[in-house]
């Protein structure tokens, strides 16, 4: 008898081998601060890929390097991300399994050196950086990088889109 857990399922028209998601977990592992992918990355992902998981969500990945959470955070904020991110996706493709990524920016969760840009100047708790407030220019900016990361993603990288946005007060 087979199990709701292994059978196929489909989701705005992108069907996946089975109902196991990977959810996406920072790994703060681009450790020359660049968001590029690592060798690291690829052994993450793509072992999860050979246990048979239906979707990959690629951990966050910042829009823009002052969206970043810390300086080792993954990144989409430049076409020289996408060629990491081409090929994890194909590696993944071969098992069967769909990929989608997490677009973020931190906002006044950022754990960065220098200052941090959020939608106010309200910290996120009593231990973190007071964020300099951005303007109304930054926050289209931003908005901006979120649909051209999007662009970038959707283009030539995954299947799959989520946001996470930590600009809200």
């Amino acid at each position: 008898m087979e199990t709701k857990l292994f059978s196929p399922w489909t989701l705005k028209g992108v069907t996946k081998k089975n109902r196991i998601v990977m959810s996406p977990m920072c790994m703060y592992s681009s450790y020359d601060r660049d968001g590029k992918l690592q060798p690291f990355h690829f052994t993450h992902y793509i072992s999860r890929a050979q246990g048979q998981a239906g979707l990959i969500m690629v951990e966050a990945s910042a829009v823009s390097p002052e969206g970043r959470i810390s300086d080792q955070d993954l990144g989409i904020w430049s076409d020289e991300h996408i060629e990491g991110f081409a090929s994890l996706n194909e590696q993944i493709k071969a098992y069967g399994t769909k990929t989608a990524i997490q677009l973020a920016h931190a906002g006044r969760k950022a754990e960065l050196d220098g200052d941090i840009l959020a939608p106010s100047s309200i910290p996120f708790d009593e231990t973190s950086k007071t964020p300099v407030e951005m303007s109304v220019d930054q926050i289209k900016d931003t908005v901006q990088a979120f649909q051209d990361a999007a662009v970038r993603a959707k283009k030539r990288v995954l299947t799959s889109l989520k946001f996470m946005v930590h600009m809200a007060i």
